[in-house]
């Protein structure tokens, strides 16, 4: 039997601000209205989509928002500007996102003539091996949410395959023993639709060829130094015996696509924490 296991690692998303100036990740669309209950939308307005760090703003030509900003461990549940619950929720593709408030459902979907986006997506199906050890890891890559699977080989306690939904998709993957403790841990990286392009990681260590456990990468939008000017387009890769995240830095006023901060270099090592493994920062 399968286990399902629901990744733990935060994406970074969208920045919340209410009542300030403007957002620097903004792109034109559509917010469909549908009331709690009904199946047919009662409003079809232009409206505008802003992200950064986890927090999202939809804010309607009628000047009405949306502010929602990410709460707990599983990726799409946020809390709305009065504290209630809502959910982002699968069913659009590449065209949009839905967001099931407390009283509607909001339908948002791209403007296309203003926001190039790729729908060539391909599916992600690639095996690596290493110490004896290998993974598959495979994922449909057809929607801004995607399940991924990552199926272990050779472990002498159990092979069970890990299912964890991602928002995004796999852009690639590695397998590395990153501690040199002898055994290997797999590395798959993602990176989340809309303009933003957020990159996360979904990761896991072979515990002395037995089992596996995951790998807990910090929430960047914790490290208060680090975090300033960060708007996604992270790009991972694996370096010596470190891990590296590289994104372009933004400053004030900065849009999505012309950054002009530079671009900041993050190296991570393996260590072992209290409640398991960590990607701890240089």
């Amino acid at each position: 039997m399968k286990k399902l296991f629901k990744s733990s690692l935060p994406f970074g998303f969208l920045l919340m601000s209410i009542g300030i100036e403007a957002y620097a990740d903004t792109v034109n669309a559509r917010c469909d209205i549908y009331p709690k209950g009904m199946d047919e939308a009662s409003l079809s307005i232009p409206c505008t989509f802003s992200q950064r760090q986890g927090f999202i703003n939809i804010t309607r030509s009628d000047g009405k928002e949306h502010n929602l900003r990410p709460t707990g461990n599983q990726p799409g549940n946020y809390l709305d500007q009065t504290g209630q619950a809502a959910y982002r929720q699968s069913g659009l593709g590449n065209d949009g996102f839905i967001f099931k408030l407390a009283d509607k459902s909001v339908y948002v979907y791209w403007d296309l003539s203003t926001l190039s986006i790729d729908k060539s997506t391909t599916a992600f199906d690639k095996t690596y091996q290493l110490q004896g050890i290998t993974f598959r890891v495979t994922s449909a890559n057809n929607s801004s949410l995607n399940t991924l699977t990552i199926e272990p080989n050779g472990l002498e306690l159990s092979n069970e395959p890990v299912i964890v939904e991602i928002d995004g998709t796999v852009t690639s993957a590695g397998i590395v023993d990153l501690d040199s403790n002898g055994s290997p841990e797999i590395y798959v990286f993602v990176n989340s639709s809309g303009s933003g392009s957020y990159g996360s990681l979904v990761a896991y260590a072979v515990n002395n060829g037995k089992s596996i456990s995951q790998i807990y990468l910090p929430p960047i939008n914790d490290d208060t130094v680090n975090s300033i000017g960060y708007m996604g387009h992270d790009q991972f890769s694996v370096k010596d015996s470190t891990l590296v995240r590289k994104f372009p830095v933004y400053q004030k006023g900065d849009i999505n696509a012309s950054p002009s901060g530079g671009t900041k270099e993050l190296q991570y090592k393996l260590v072992t924490g209290e409640a398991g493994w960590i990607l701890q920062l240089n």
